[in-house]
């Protein structure tokens, strides 16, 4: 009895090395180019800018070939499968919203040209306004100053004429 459980044990010691080397041969099977992307060590934090690197280019490569996709898919931005009628319908989406800014800006350029004009007008009416203005000014001025002038005539004339009538 004593022996076979000793022989129990050699067949568990015989039997450990050989999973040993399956776990050997199972850790290190060939992986492909992609797989030991994802080993390598990224680029570095700051490119030659110093700029930080986008979040894409950061991603390791997609794991699967493009012969393998479905019909009408393909890789999208974020290394994902996408539906090409989807991304289609979203261009086309994009594109009649890009259309439809422009015309808006149109609209608004031709709107800001039409107020521009208006503008230049007012402004010159304004500038006639303004010279009209200090042309009646300087009118008024001169107007002033006569009448001024003529009232100091007349204040001398008194005098003049109360002193004559009192003398003879």
């Amino acid at each position: 009895m004593e022996d076979k459980p000793n022989e129990t044990p050699d067949k568990q010691e015989a039997e450990t090395p050989t999973d040993e080397k399956m776990l050997d041969s199972t850790t290190t099977p060939d992986l492909s180019e992609r797989r030991k992307a994802l080993f390598e060590p990224l680029e570095p934090v700051n490119n030659i800018n110093g700029r930080r690197p986008s979040a894409e280019s950061l991603l390791p490569p997609p794991d699967f070939d493009s012969a393998s996709y479905p019909k009408g898919w393909l890789i999208g931005k974020k290394r994902k499968l996408v539906n090409v009628d989807v991304v289609e319908s979203m261009r086309r989406i994009a594109v009649q919203e890009m259309n439809r800014k422009d015309r808006e800006i149109d609209g608004l350029n031709q709107q800001l040209e039409e107020d521009a004009q208006c503008l230049e007008h007012l402004q010159l009416q304004l500038l006639q306004e303004r010279s009209k203005r200090s042309e009646v000014e300087r009118e008024n001025s001169m107007l002033q100053e006569q009448v001024s002038m003529l009232m100091n005539m007349l204040q001398d004339n008194e005098p003049m004429g109360e002193d004559g009538p009192d003398e003879p």
